[in-house]
């Protein structure tokens, strides 16, 4: 256990997975997988260290319904830091957050939405790019790292998209990587330019690799966005974007997906924290809490947070988002990047203690000598095995 007469960190790193957990069902790995690699050498590393220590899982619960809506990396960021976190992400708290994950600032984004409203626009969505992969009698959804779209790409896509989408009163703007619907509202609309529209799809986060069709029935969705999303997949298919990526052997966008409908109004509220520095890479943090972007924090300024008195925590999401679309490349480039970080705050200030969280109430606890000595004996024998 650290010491607690050092100065401390609260590190949460979304999508962690424990060494000694069992595998995901069906994920075809022997081994736990959404953790950082156990080869030679990388025990050495800030990051592996804190790992190596025993996994105390969050302390059991009343029983509940399990809800899709809990898996948005998003909103568990806000889950650390907010007794009652919104049920969803909106488009425009995301967008905001965008823009300061891009360098921009709050009063910047005021004058976006300012420049959006005085265009005529009424309501914002996120309008996510995914592949549709077919199966026997539903299509998985596989999201943005899936595709990998370049910026290029993207840009080059929506002069045509908006071209066409401006007839029915609506664009797509880009904010960094995510892109946005803009629709004017009215009675004749369609989609989302329709006022009759109440809702649109559910986060991204649950239908990552889960089939489309089940947030596309009566239930989940209207028949407004279910006639409007066919239009646009069928506006998709014959784009010579497509045609250049399935000549290079890459998926292609066959979809898009709206979600966190809401209404252009006021740049979003935030809450202002004197006793905390946080620092996170969830837009949602970044729109609803005075923060920083984890990009953009050097680590003198955590050491000057810790002199001042103020208790930095760092929520980070990334790797949870890989391990949703099954990304393990950019998990572990992730990985490497959060360690990088670390070993140079390490660096700033030695007598740095860092707690390491995974977000869903479990942490990982430093072993004592005795439980240090076995970890290198069972890294030994996996090793060799």
């Amino acid at each position: 256990m650290a010491d607690t007469t050092r100065p401390e960190i609260d590190l949460y790193v979304l999508g962690l997975q424990p060494r000694d957990a069992r595998p995901d069902n069906g994920s075809g790995f022997s081994t736990p997988t959404w953790t950082w690699p156990d080869v030679e050498g990388s025990t050495e590393r800030p990051l592996a260290r804190l790992l190596a220590g025993r996994h105390m899982g969050p302390v059991a619960g009343q029983p509940r319904e399990a809800d899709c809506h809990d898996d948005d990396p998003d909103r568990q960021a806000l889950t650390v830091l907010e007794a009652q976190p919104p049920a969803e992400v909106d488009a425009l708290s995301r967008a905001l957050g965008d823009w300061r994950l891009g360098g921009g600032t709050r009063n910047g984004f005021a004058e976006h939405v300012r420049q959006w409203r005085e265009d005529g626009f009424a309501r914002v969505l996120c309008f996510d790019p995914v592949h549709l992969k077919a199966e026997t009698d539903h299509a998985i959804t596989l999201g943005p790292r899936f595709l990998g779209l370049t910026t290029e790409e993207l840009d080059d896509l929506l002069g045509e998209l908006n071209a066409w989408l401006a007839h029915d009163g609506m664009r797509v703007d880009r904010i960094g990587r995510q892109l946005y619907l803009l629709a004017r509202v009215s009675e004749a609309g369609v989609g989302p330019a329709n006022v009759g529209l109440s809702r649109s799809g559910a986060p991204l986060a649950c239908l990552l690799n889960r089939n489309a069709g089940v947030f596309l029935d009566e239930h989940h969705s209207e028949p407004l966005l279910r006639q409007w999303l066919t239009e646009v997949q069928m506006w998709l298919y014959p784009q010579s974007l497509n045609d250049e990526r399935a000549a290079h052997g890459q998926p292609t966008l066959n979809s898009f997906w709206p979600h966190g409908m809401t209404e252009l109004t006021d740049c979003p509220a935030y809450e202002e924290s004197e006793a905390a520095l946080i620092i996170s890479d969830s837009p949602a943090v970044l729109a609803r809490h005075d923060s920083l972007a984890f990009g953009e924090a050097p680590v003198e300024l955590v050491r000057e947070a810790l002199a001042a008195g103020r208790q930095p925590r760092v929520v980070l999401t990334e790797a949870a988002w890989c391990r949703l679309e099954g990304d393990l490349g950019g998990f572990q480039r992730e990985l490497v990047r959060i360690d990088e970080w670390l070993s140079a705050l390490q660096e700033c200030a030695p007598e740095l203690s860092v707690s390491l969280r995974d977000g869903q109430g479990g942490e990982w606890r430093r072993e004592g000598l005795l439980g240090r000595l076995w970890q290198r004996m069972a890294s030994s024998w996996r090793r060799h095995s």
